[in-house]
């Protein structure tokens, strides 16, 4: 067999190796998805869609996600891609300080009345906040902590979107108490005794959770 023949029947068997993994891919394997199963994907049941996965639920609201491992679709989309939450917020609620690390938030309140707030990196600005009520739009900077707060006695509710198939989500308080106790004993100054107090509270306290004062302002039953 000459080099040249044996080099051919070389790159038709790659050619064969190849098309059987594209046929045969993992379709968990969202950021690599053939630009073939791209147009299989983002159909009439891919780009047409209804908030119907619950991520986090209470009494007091709830948070509905559209990212990239609710619709796969997403993972179609050039560049980082897009994804969207539909956030309920109950009189009195809050949801609760996060961050975003992988993008900018861009909420548009669509009922109600909102506090939107956030505080900046280290030397920054200690807290930016204010307002919003229906029809106006909140823009909320990639990384930094932020939250939600219906003070009013009626429901709110807001559509955040981002730049980014999967934005992720870090809740503040419960990240912080997943820490070992050496470390929130340092940066607290408080005995293991108080911790343990706050960590049971914090896990107590779903998301989204309910402002006692404000509730009691609003004659709610809690």
């Amino acid at each position: 067999m000459t080099t040249m023949k044996a080099f051919s029947l070389l790159l038709a068997a790659l050619s064969i190796s190849l098309c059987s993994a594209q046929t045969t891919l993992d379709m968990n394997d969202l950021d690599f998805i053939p630009e073939v199963r791209q147009r299989s994907l983002f159909t009439a049941a891919g780009f047409i869609y209804k908030f119907e996965t619950v991520t986090e639920k209470t009494v007091w609201g709830d948070l509905r996600t559209m990212f990239v491992n609710v619709n796969p679709s997403l993972a179609t989309l050039p560049g980082e891609g897009a994804a969207q939450n539909l956030v309920k917020v109950g009189p009195c609620a809050i949801n609760q300080p996060h961050n975003h690390p992988r993008a900018t938030e861009i909420s548009h309140i669509t009922e109600g009345e909102l506090l939107f707030g956030f505080a900046e990196e280290n030397g920054g600005r200690p807290f930016i906040g204010g307002n919003a009520t229906k029809g106006q739009t909140v823009i909320v900077p990639q990384g930094v902590i932020h939250f939600a707060q219906n003070l009013g006695c009626k429901q709110a509710q807001f559509i955040a979107s981002f730049p980014n198939r999967d934005p992720g989500t870090q809740t503040t308080a419960s990240t912080f108490f997943r820490l070992p106790l050496s470390a929130i004993r340092a940066t607290t100054g408080l005995s293991e005794k108080e911790i343990q107090k706050i960590m049971k509270s914090v896990s107590g306290n779903v998301n989204p959770s309910l402002d006692l004062v404000c509730a009691k302002r609003c004659s709610m039953a809690y």
